[in-house]
């Protein structure tokens, strides 16, 4: 992940949205907090994902796969 002040993310914009489309996360740092850029297929993918995650069976299914997982390794 990238980190960039304002002035430095304006001017380089054309290049942190080209490298946001390619899968990086930048963050865009200011006084007041942070911005994270990231591409549109990405946000799609992390809504789709709480989207699905507030569902309380796939959720439980979820966390039962993990526990698995980590008692198997």
């Amino acid at each position: 992940m990238a980190t960039y002040d304002v002035p430095g993310a304006q001017e380089k914009m054309r290049e942190l949205v080209d490298r946001s489309l390619m899968g990086e996360k930048i963050t865009i740092s200011t006084g007041a907090g942070n911005i994270v850029m990231i591409s549109e297929e990405d946000w799609d993918s992390l809504v789709e994902a709480v989207s699905v995650l507030t569902v309380p069976a796939v959720l439980e299914s979820y966390k039962s796969s993990l526990k698995s997982a980590t008692e198997s390794a």
